[in-house]
């Protein structure tokens, strides 16, 4: 008798359902057919469901999937009117100045500010020869006996800095990353001849169009590969006496079988909330809802920027994501202290003079995930197994890091129906991915100083309550606060408090010599100086793109083509 739960059986997997378009469902289709040609994969997607179509903010790593997918960057970022994306900028975190109009944020002085990147920067050769003289670059993470953490961090020599009166909290972007300058000056992350400006694995990521970029992935690859496409409402889940999905039927009465079922639904968890699972919220982030709309450019010279912004408003804050032919916004915020239509009014007022492609929509979402990720024959993928905010792209980076699980399970299974065990560690896996976020993006609230609303208020006492400055810190002390670890950079805990005004200095005593200090502080001129060229020699990012991607189109006549299609 075949045994489900142990993988042990003789059967072999060959039909594999994932319910959902989006981009998170044809990514899942297209990897899965890619990776596995032996199975039958059918995506099924309900028609006229709306997309946000907004802009999206990705991740470098989106760049290995696409890699694996055969997909040239170039054509792709054209189909999705995508630009480069250098890191992502912060600003009115950690002031009380009123900034009510997007240009009060752009208008913003660096001190109001803070910007990171993907990597941290350093110089190989002062490195090498003074610094640490005969060690390496990952001695910054190993010691001797190839032990995390021992060492003193690249950071800890600014930290130092820092404390001493050396420099100021507000020049860490510029000491740190060769990414600040080109991203202020409005940068493209590569040369007219393709070469990257800031060099080095994981320097950019992307900004794309989330209702376009599906479409690539679908008429690129997925189709391409043999995936099936079939459109129509899902009406019946059936399933048998253990619990496991036989079948799903359709409006029309289509009956469609498989051996797995991915549920790629987003916030409607068709499949999900069909199974044996149960939620479990996360309390200690403050956003819950959003307005989000289309913005055309007044100036796109001016106006698009090459990173995410991210800007503190009076109940949450409001993000701009650049792509080549507009803007995509929204406002995040406290539904349980700002009413929708009144943060309605307020995402208007903050575009005023601006013109919205399309009215503004309500999203609403409740932080959390389920206690299984992955239960019986039913993974959920993306947002259907769980959400936390839009902050950081974290979304799509949980997305991917779902779809690569998958495909580790059916490699290793060969076929065969995967065991409790690889669903249980699937689970743990995302966990620990999704609380990792929870944590870094509730800090940018509780550690503000912020006191000017309710909002900025009660968010800041649950931080002093659970004491978030000294947890802070020991992320960024912990041994080797890399992806291993922790999907976020130790450099990113330290910038973060630095930017908001909360670094302790009984927290950050650090036993660094002198001389190092004297190579220290070299080294870090090395970086500003180098970002300084950097942003001299490098393309604009519009021009960029216009001339390398568009084939001298402007983005208002990409645009107009964009708006026919419809």
């Amino acid at each position: 008798m075949y045994d489900r739960d142990n993988g042990s059986g003789s059967i072999q997997m060959k039909k594999i359902v994932v319910l959902g378009g989006g981009v998170i469902g044809w990514f899942t289709a297209a990897l899965i057919q890619k990776r596995h040609p032996e199975i039958k994969i059918t995506l099924i997607e309900s028609p006229n469901v709306p997309i946000l179509g907004v802009g999206e903010s990705t991740v470098p790593q989106l760049g290995e999937l696409l890699q694996w997918l055969d997909v040239d960057e170039n054509t792709w970022m054209k189909a999705v009117h995508g630009i480069h994306k250098l890191g992502n900028h912060f600003v009115g975190w950690n002031t009380e100045k009123p900034m009510t109009h997007v240009t009060d944020h752009w208008n913003a002085l660096p001190e109001e500010y803070h910007f990171y990147s993907f990597s941290f920067s350093y110089n190989t050769n002062s490195l090498r020869n003074n610094f640490y003289k005969h060690r390496t670059v990952d001695d910054y993470f190993y010691d001797n006996d190839g032990k995390f953490g021992i060492d003193n961090k690249h950071h800890d020599y600014w930290l130092e800095l820092v404390r001493r009166g050396k420099y100021s909290a507000s020049q860490t972007d510029a000491y740190t990353m060769e990414q600040y300058h080109p991203a202020m000056k409005n940068r493209a992350a590569r040369y007219n001849d393709g070469y990257p400006v800031t060099g080095g694995y994981n320097s950019y990521a992307w900004h794309v169009d989330a209702e376009r970029f599906p479409k690539v992935i679908r008429d690129m690859v997925a189709i391409p590969l043999g995936v099936e496409h079939v459109t129509g409402h899902v009406s019946r889940i059936q399933k048998d006496y253990n619990g496991y999905v036989t079948n799903l039927t359709l409006e029309d009465g289509r009956i469609f079988e498989a051996d797995l079922y991915c549920d790629c639904t987003g916030f409607n968890r068709v499949l999900m909330d069909s199974m044996d699972v149960k939620w479990q919220g996360i309390s200690q982030l403050p956003t819950q809802s959003a307005w989000a709309a289309p913005v055309k450019y007044k100036d796109p010279y001016q106006e698009m920027k090459p990173y995410t912004q991210s800007y503190a408003n009076r109940s949450g804050w409001n993000f701009i994501i650049s792509l080549y032919s507009r803007m995509g916004s929204g406002y995040v915020f406290d539904a349980n202290i700002e009413d929708p239509d009144e943060a309605r009014e307020d995402f208007i007022r903050y575009w005023d003079g601006y013109e919205f492609i399309r009215d503004p929509r309500l999203i609403q979402w409740e932080q959390g995930y389920y206690d299984k990720a992955w239960d019986k024959n039913v993974v959920g993928i993306g947002m259907a197994q769980g959400f936390i905010d839009p902050m950081e792209a974290n979304s799509i980076y949980v997305a991917q890091s779902c779809i690569q699980m998958l495909d580790q399970a059916l490699t290793k299974y060969k076929g065969r129906d995967i065991a409790e065990s690889a669903k249980k560690a699937y689970t743990r896996q995302v966990q620990k991915l999704e609380n990792q976020i929870s944590d870094f993006i509730s800090y940018h609230f509780t550690l503000s100083k912020r006191r000017d609303t309710p909002f900025w208020r009660k968010w800041g006492k649950y931080g002093v309550d659970n004491g978030h400055i000294e947890k802070n810190w020991k992320e960024y002390r912990a041994p080797r606060g890399y992806l291993g670890r922790n999907i976020f950079l130790d450099f990113q805990w330290a910038d973060q408090q630095l930017y908001l005004d909360r670094w302790d200095d009984k927290l950050c005593e650090l036993n660094i010599k002198p001389k190092e200090m004297c190579l220290a502080e070299i080294d870090f001129k090395y970086i500003n100086d180098k970002g300084k060229a950097l942003a001299f020699n490098a393309p604009h990012v519009y021009d960029w793109f216009k001339d390398h991607i568009h084939e001298g189109k402007t983005y208002s006549e990409v645009l107009e083509e964009a708006l026919a299609e419809r």
